[in-house]
């Protein structure tokens, strides 16, 4: 989308009162031209559900007379000095072009070079544009600054540095552009607009970090934010004589843009470079690409009270570099969350929507969902057939993950409908609903590698597709822990044929492998602790698995060892803390093997070996301990029950229930 050149920015007093429930709103505008808010994309939809039937029989919806004030710009911060894990690589973006033309621009003093030795003043005070080369021109009207390259096809990149107030910058570039957006030392705080945002979208942004940059959204949650009252949203302020029937009711309107991100494309956006770059928002997204982003490198720290971190529609690939993102909007249904990919429903967007992850460190500390990969069939679609979905997958081959989520988890299959403000100051009314997961693909979730430690509230990792959901976990080294939920949960199956597993569900109802088919284990190194008894159907299961109760394996903080015939470890965990409450223990491991007696020792005590969260990847020595029980393997067998009391489940365990009991 283009911004008009002739946009005056209205300018919005300290004391503007928003108003949104005690959790807030997130949502969409209406805004025809942004494209982003169209109805794939669920985190960023307007709900319009005034003939809802529901709605008047609900006697625990919310009226006007829950609402409170909430809404304020957000203020810059250098969130990246509070980083405090280990950096991810810097690669090289493969296709990084070379570029044609390289403009300078300084933004503290309003001057551009094209050799980054002689400079001359860009006449931004004034209305005037200003030609800098052929078929390229810079103009500043009320804080935006326009570079309109619409008519340039050679590659060109912008080197920006310096500090704009109350501002921000627009590319224009030509259709199917390679545009290059250095950003070195760059301090922007943006009016009603996006700090910088680049079009159309068939462009290809190469985007670079040098040093440290900032940029601040000076947008508020709950305004409905366009070039003309009642072009795409309408207040009841508006004057009676404009059409509305095409724009939507706010309860604030402003001039300016509704734009999904603070950093924002319609096109794609490929990040890489050495530098760091804040961006705070209080409105909708950190850094939003209609396309796909792509990041090779740089350190990116995302402040954020309104809705997600990082957003895209058809896909996030990161190479290298470092992720921080701190999200502690607590608006109604719509959380702050982490890295969202929305899917679209298209032709442009079949087979796309997924999440791929083969290296670099990802830090999230979010209200919501940490990831996700989050086109639901069920809620989603919009045609019968299958040839324009998208693949909400994730998979990751590497990378240093440190997840957490906060808030509590809501099922709206029991919650009641609540009112709010969504992010353009539109009322919505639906379901309250809150899902902070932390790994989350609607299809799929594929782990190959990688070191993870997430405590969510709600499922560490899941795929809530019925029937065809699938976990596969095949290396990585993994502590999952959920208050709330379950550590693993597929709709669908689980399967783990490698890797380091430690899953820890201990609430009462919740499990360390929850799924409605197959939990099969072909390989890997895992204990899982949960609060339920019920043991999965484990009938694919071809590594030798055990099922033990807290009276078996010991309590919290205390450790227990397996031992062969002879007396060798072959296992050993010590048992954290947190799992001071649990029913079942699944135990795997490949150093079980067939024909020989095992026996379960607890209360042990370890010395030397290596651990990843308490489970031994190189075992260590053992002294003391009680033996508590005893099992023989037998050939063509891999599941014992050490004395769990289970129903099983549907299934449970293997073919017609519970998996025998140990002699």
């Amino acid at each position: 989308m283009k911004l008009s050149k002739n946009l005056y920015v209205l300018l919005l007093s300290a004391s503007l009162s928003i108003f949104v429930t005690a959790c807030g709103g997130g949502g969409s505008g209406s805004n025809s031209d942004s494209e982003a808010q169209n109805t794939q994309d669920n985190s960023e939809n307007t709900s319009d559900n005034s003939n809802d039937p529901q709605k008047e029989n609900d006697s625990n919806s919310s009226d006007a007379s829950d609402l409170i004030n909430y809404g304020n710009p957000a203020t810059k911060t250098n969130l990246y000095a509070d980083f405090d894990g280990e950096e991810g690589n810097e690669v090289d973006d493969p296709e990084l072009p070379t570029f044609s033309n390289t403009v300078y621009i300084n933004l503290t003093d309003g001057t551009y070079s094209l050799d980054n030795e002689t400079y001359s003043d860009l006449s931004l005070s004034s209305l005037a544009a200003t030609t800098i080369m052929d078929d390229l021109v810079v103009s500043k009207n009320d804080g935006v600054i326009s570079i309109d390259a619409s008519d340039i096809s050679d590659p060109t990149q912008y080197i920006l540095s310096g500090t704009l107030e109350n501002g921000s910058i627009e590319i224009i570039a030509k259709k199917n552009a390679s545009v290059g957006l250095t950003l070195d030392n760059v301090d922007i705080t943006s009016g009603n607009y996006p700090a910088i945002a680049v079009g159309p979208k068939t462009a290809t942004t190469y985007v670079t970090f040098k040093n440290t940059n900032y940029l601040t959204d000076g947008r508020i949650y709950g305004i409905g934010y366009s070039s003309a009252n009642g072009t795409d949203y309408y207040d009841q302020e508006v004057d009676p004589s404009l059409d509305v029937s095409g724009a939507s009711e706010t309860q604030k309107w402003a001039l300016g843009s509704d734009d999904n991100g603070t950093l924002t494309t319609k096109g794609i956006f490929r990040i890489s470079g050495d530098g760091i770059l804040n961006v705070s928002t209080a409105y909708k997204h950190g850094i939003y690409a209609k396309n796909r982003i792509y990041l090779y490198g740089g350190k990116i720290a995302v402040e954020n009270s309104g809705r997600n971190g990082i957003q895209s529609k058809n896909g996030f690939d990161m190479e290298g570099g470092t992720v921080y993102i701190h999200g502690t909007g607590e608006h109604t249904n719509k959380q702050s969350r982490g890295i969202i990919v929305s899917g679209d429903e298209s032709s442009d967007g079949y087979g796309l929507g997924g999440i791929r992850i083969n290296d670099g460190t990802v830090k999230i500390d979010t209200t919501g969902k940490a990831i996700s990969a989050k086109w639901d069939i069920e809620d989603d679609a919009e045609t019968t057939t299958t040839d324009d979905d998208p693949s909400p997958v994730v998979v990751i081959n590497g990378g240093n993950f440190d997840i957490k989520t906060r808030a509590s988890v809501i099922d709206s299959d029991f919650s009641s409908y609540v009112t709010y403000y969504d992010a353009d100051g539109i009322s919505t009314y639906e379901k309250e609903k809150c899902s902070p997961e932390g790994i989350e693909g609607k299809l799929g979730v594929k782990i190959n590698g990688g070191t993870f430690v997430i405590n969510t509230t709600d499922d560490a990792l899941n795929a809530s597709r019925s029937g065809d959901g699938y976990i596969n976990i095949s290396g990585g080294e993994l502590y999952l822990h959920a208050t709330s939920a379950d550590a693993i949960d597929s709709n669908g199956s689980i399967k783990i044929i490698g890797g380091t597993i430690v899953a820890i569900a201990t609430m009462g109802s919740e499990n360390a492998f929850d799924c409605d088919d197959q939990l099969v284990i072909e390989n890997g190194t895992l204990i899982g602790l949960a609060g339920s008894s019920e043991i999965a159907n484990t009938t694919g299961t071809s590594q030798i698995t055990a099922f033990a109760s807290s009276s078996t394996i010991g309590n919290s903080g205390s450790s227990l060892a397996i031992k062969d015939e002879s007396g060798n470890v072959v296992y050993a965990f010590t048992i954290p803390s947190v799992a001071s409450n649990y029913s079942l223990a699944t135990i795997s491991s490949p150093n079980f093997s067939s024909g020989k007696t095992y026996s379960v020792y607890s209360g042990v005590s370890l010395s030397g070996g290596k651990a990843f969260n308490g489970l031994y990847t190189t075992l260590p020595s053992v002294s003391s301990g009680t033996e508590t029980k005893s099992f023989t393997t037998t050939s063509g067998s891999y599941i014992y029950n050490l004395g769990v009391d289970s129903h099983g489940g549907p299934g449970g365990g293997g073919p017609g229930g519970t998996p025998p009991m140990a002699p």
